[in-house]
């Protein structure tokens, strides 16, 4: 009989701890989210490095709100990485609504150079940014949605 005694609450905190990943099976099926960017802009230049600002607007298409837990990202132009970064920046989004996130995007010297010289007379600049956006908890309850996002800069606007 002590020895019931001593296993029953064992096996209520193991039943207990079953439950826990059953009560976060909404997370499991989750619609991913939308991201595009929406704009950067030139936030301070130093002596090795050039900073920026990124939006980026974020669509969740979920029945439930979703918590953003941060961002990992990187940008190529004409195929040359040019800005990375990671934010570990918290906000939550409402079902069926947008968010809107800010990233600093940091570029050595070096990289800049090397892209200018690659498209001196170009109408466009060809971008992509990727990376990937984590949802939820922590550990082994988050979840990562990635992105792929690519186009085209016009360059006649920025031309004098």
């Amino acid at each position: 009989m002590a020895i019931l005694n001593r296993i029953r609450p064992l096996l209520f905190v193991l039943a207990l701890l079953g439950t826990v990943p059953l009560s976060s099976c909404s997370s499991i099926n989750l619609i991913p989210l939308e991201v595009n960017l929406m704009r950067v802009d030139v936030q301070d230049i130093t002596l090795s490095h050039v900073n920026l600002l990124a939006d980026i607007r974020v669509f969740n298409p979920n029945e439930n709100a979703v918590i953003i837990q941060g961002v990992d990202y990187i940008l190529h132009l004409e195929d040359i990485k040019v800005f990375s970064g990671r934010n570990s920046l918290t906000q939550t989004i409402a079902p069926q609504e947008y968010g809107h996130l800010s990233l600093r995007l940091s570029s050595a010297y070096w990289d800049i150079i090397q892209l200018f010289n690659k498209f001196p007379d170009k109408a466009e600049v060809a971008f992509s940014m990727e990376g990937s956006i984590r949802v939820g908890g922590r550990g082994m309850f988050a979840r990562r949605f990635s992105f792929d996002r690519k186009g085209i800069i016009p360059l006649q606007k920025f031309q004098p």
